[in-house]
This record gives C-alpha cells, sequence and structure tokens, in this order.
C-alpha cells in the first residue's frame, strides 16, 4: 500500500524520556524543577490514605499539592496550580493511584512515580510515555467484542519498543495488553457502517484483533504507522481484485512460503509453474 498523502530527596528522573519531541524537552525541564523543590521543601503530606475501605500507599491529595503551590509562590492561583499539577502528569511524574482523573483540584489521591509501591510498578509505558515519545500514536480505537460490540480502547504505538500497547483509558499508567509489530501483518478495510476496519494479525499468527476508527484520517495515520514500524500493511481487496482482474501473468503476484517470508512471483518468469493450494495456514 502506498502512502504519499499527507495527514493534517533525590528527584528521580520521569521514566521514559529518550526519542521526545522539542516541547516534551521543555516542558519535562519545568516539570523536573517543580518536583525538586517540591520533594525538597517539604510540606506536601505524603502517607498511605484509606478511601471506601481500601488503602492506597505513599500518595497525596490533589487539592492539598494546589495548596502547596499557591502558598509556595509557585503558582498565582488555584487555576494555575491545577495547570501545574497537570504538567506533572503529563511528563509522567505524578499520576492518579486508580489512573482514572486528570489532575483536578480536589479530594483525589495522586502519587509520584518514584514512590511507587513494588506491587504496583510499571509492566510497560504509561500512555502520556508514549505520546512524548517522537512519532508516537495514540488515539482510541474500537475493539470488536463477541457479538459484534465494539468497545473503546486507547491504543499507543511506540517507535521505541516497535509494540501495539492496549489501555483501559488515557490516564492507564501501564497497558493491558502488548502486541508485537514488526513483521505482524495489519489488513484494512473501505467504511463499513460508520467504522473503517483493520486486521492486526500478529507474525505468529497467535493473535488476532479486528480495530476500528470513525475517520478516514486517522485510519490512514495508523497503517502509515504501522508499516513505519515494519508491519506489513496489506491492500486493500478492491484494490487486490483490481489487480487480479487486470492482471495477464502470475508474475505481477507475491505470495508467502511456508516459513512465512514473503516471494516474488516475478523470479519465475520464463518456468513452467505448477500452483498448487496445500489448505494451509
Amino acid at each position: 500500500m502506498s502512502f504519499k498523502r499527507s495527514v493534517e530527596t533525590t528527584v528521580l528522573p520521569s521514566p521514559c524520556f529518550d526519542n521526545r519531541s522539542e516541547e516534551f524537552r521543555l516542558n519535562l525541564a519545568k516539570a523536573s524543577d517543580l518536583v525538586e523543590k517540591i520533594r525538597t521543601v517539604g510540606g506536601l503530606s505524603i502517607c498511605d490514605r484509606q478511601y471506601h475501605l481500601r488503602t492506597y500507599r505513599t500518595c497525596f491529595v490533589a487539592s492539598q499539592l494546589v495548596d502547596w503551590l499557591v502558598e509556595a509562590g509557585l503558582a498565582e492561583d488555584r487555576n494555575a496550580g491545577v495547570h501545574l499539577g497537570q504538567l506533572l502528569v503529563d511528563t509522567d511524574y505524578i499520576h492518579h493511584v486508580v489512573d482514572e482523573h486528570a489532575f483536578e483540584d480536589d479530594y483525589l489521591f495522586f502519587r509520584f512515580r518514584q514512590d511507587e509501591p513494588p506491587s504496583v510498578s510499571l509492566q510497560g509505558p504509561s500512555v502520556v510515555c508514549i505520546k512524548g515519545q517522537q512519532g508516537g500514536l495514540v488515539s482510541q480505537l474500537f475493539v470488536k467484542r463477541l457479538l459484534g460490540w465494539w468497545s473503546p480502547y486507547t491504543f499507543a504505538l511506540s517507535p521505541v519498543d516497535k509494540v501495539l500497547y492496549r489501555f483501559r483509558t488515557d490516564f492507564d499508567s501501564s497497558p493491558l495488553y502488548i502486541y508485537p509489530v514488526e513483521l505482524a501483518t495489519i489488513q484494512p478495510y473501505a467504511l463499513s457502517g460508520n467504522k473503517y476496519l483493520m486486521t492486526y494479525t500478529s507474525k505468529d499468527r497467535k493473535k488476532s484483533l479486528q480495530l476500528a476508527v470513525t475517520d478516514e484520517n486517522t485510519h490512514f495515520l495508523w497503517l502509515k504507522t504501522f508499516a513505519e514500524l515494519g508491519a506489513e500493511v496489506l491492500p486493500l481487496p478492491e484494490e487486490i481484485d483490481s489487480v487480479i482482474s487486470s492482471a495477464t501473468s502470475i508474475c505481477k503476484f507475491e505470495a508467502r512460503d511456508i516459513d512465512g517470508f514473503v516471494q516474488l512471483l516475478s523470479k519465475y518468469r520464463g518456468h513452467v509453474t505448477l500452483i498448487v493450494n496445500v489448505a494451509s495456514q
């Protein structure tokens, strides 16, 4: 498929900061300085807290951080304090303890990454981590479930890890599932109902996922990024039908051999060739 069209205490560093955009690097530097002041000066209560009979380890209350920022003169008002709190979320220094909220001036529990208890340590990058990667792609995709239902999830393609991550929401600090991208196969489909479809199949054929988006530009951008990260993006079925109907020789086609490698049939030009369907996968 061709992609020629364009589409409009010691303060630890943020846990993922390679391959960043320049804007993110500036925000990261500002956030790092802010975290150092918060943790060096002290005064913000970080402790175990309970809510609905559940204990959340080493966390603080969002509204108390806003109090601290205003009292320390780092924020001119509470709105500015919320903006700084969200900056720490966006640069992955803090997160909501169950990854369900952006930063708000409210009784919400947040935690510094460096205070993360071992029992809830990261198993993969967070959504905000991938958003900051140069070339990282994050958006909502729909997954086809049993009985034909479509459920929304946040998906992210990481150019660093070359994998597809699946999250519950934009706020998640670790993925639900991880799908390798290199040598995977992506089969796009044209508009079906109100959705543009694509099917992901892993190299070993053990993982398959039917995905959908609701606009053409996002569909194209995902296909383009998949191809850039090493996946094989197949032509649309309509394009294949057009090639087949106009073909005058098998030499225009390609096929996978028994080991899964693509072979150009043009290399058999001039030879008598027998094509057999062995009904294998």
